[in-house]
């Protein structure tokens, strides 16, 4: 029996349609279901009889687990936020072959963006901000969730290299048209490598007087709208970690904005983000942290949305999607390098008033 008809039998659903099955980015497969009783998200990872799992494999076990954590306690916990609600978990045999499964529910399915207007990002800073304001009532997963995230990120440490390489040889082959100056990519990467290796989040004081409940791969893929624009959910939460309250917000606009918005206007999705906070669990920071944390960041973010970067490049059959995505990448990579090597030139943005275009005036 197919593992979806598999699904439908057992979550006793009528009129069920499925939807293209995909694999997250941390190899997990996920298969969508409408149906009469609502729409359906199944996740599910192949059972491993050994307990010593091959790197690979434990970090899809890690991301399955982390973001099954996540759905049973924002659930539990009824924290208002755009996220599927646990419904089930359970082991299903496709023959010889078992799988741990758990499935979320929604009320409505929305779509996917890969580039958000200002309003949309506006909206997804307010629901991370409800996120932050939870963060104590989430203390209680905080240990599983970085365990779980510690073997994630060394497999992502161990295929970085390898990802890298693959980017600087296609910049100068077939992938050299989707990008401004190709040939300097591989010399900006290197800075951003050195500098990432020669200052550890970890060390950072700073960092752990301020971790917080964290998405980890906040980005318009993962953010689903409906028709009239209102933010209905927010997925894949394998990467939660306790991490800088500007992380998923810097990821957002470093993979998801206008090159205009990221530059200009970032500071207005910060204040959405900080005034929200402040009127449900004021935060031990205050807003001019978060514009220095977002150019802080922005390195981080763009070394860890190369792999995204290329499997649209690789995969995306719209040629002016993969244009604007190599865009904003190649944009903010240069914005990262000219803040390290102390060559940015600050767009004078006001910390509380966000900069405003000259026909706007």
């Amino acid at each position: 029996m197919h593992i979806t008809d598999l699904m439908v039998k057992t979550l006793e659903l009528t009129n069920a349609t499925e939807l293209e099955p995909f694999a997250t980015i941390n190899g997990v497969t996920v298969v969508e279901l409408d149906a009469a009783e609502g729409h359906f998200r199944v996740h599910l990872v192949r059972d491993s009889e050994n307990l010593n799992v091959q790197l690979e494999e434990g970090s899809k076990l890690a991301a399955y687990y982390n973001s099954l954590f996540w759905h049973e306690i924002s659930t539990a916990e009824k924290i208002s936020i755009a996220s599927g609600q646990f419904y089930r978990r359970f082991r299903v045999s496709d023959g010889d072959i078992k799988h741990s499964v758990f499935v979320t529910k929604s009320e409505k399915r929305g779509s996917a963006r890969s580039r958000l207007t200002l309003p949309e990002l506006e909206r997804v800073a307010r629901e991370i901000a409800t996120l932050h304001a939870a963060n104590s009532r989430l203390a209680r997963c905080a240990l599983d969730v970085e365990e779980n995230y510690g073997n994630i990120k060394m497999y992502r440490k161990k295929i970085q290299r390898e990802v890298i390489e693959i980017l600087e040889s296609a910049v100068t082959q077939e992938l050299a048209r989707y990008f401004v100056n190709p040939a300097s990519i591989p010399q900006k990467i290197g800075i951003l490598t050195h500098h990432l290796e020669t200052h550890k989040e970890e060390d950072d004081e700073e960092n752990h007087q301020h971790k917080v409940i964290t998405h980890g791969r906040l980005s318009g893929d993962t953010c689903r709208f409906d028709e009239d624009g209102k933010l209905v959910e927010i997925t894949e939460w394998e990467n939660i970690h306790l991490g800088n309250p500007v992380e998923d917000l810097t990821n957002l606009l470093v993979t998801s904005a206008d090159v205009d918005i990221r530059r200009k206007k970032f500071m207005k999705v910060f204040q959405v983000y900080f005034y929200t906070l402040v009127d449900t669990h004021p935060p031990n920071f205050q807003l001019p942290d978060l514009k220095r944390w977002f150019k802080e960041f922005e390195a981080k973010a763009v070394m860890n949305g190369i792999e995204s970067l290329l499997l649209t490049l690789a995969d995306s059959p719209d040629e002016n999607l993969k244009r604007e995505a190599a865009h904003r990448w190649e944009t903010s990579l240069d914005d990262s390098v000219d803040f390290l090597t102390g060559n940015y030139i600050s767009d004078h943005e006001h910390t509380f008033f966000s900069h405003k275009d000259e026909d706007e005036d």
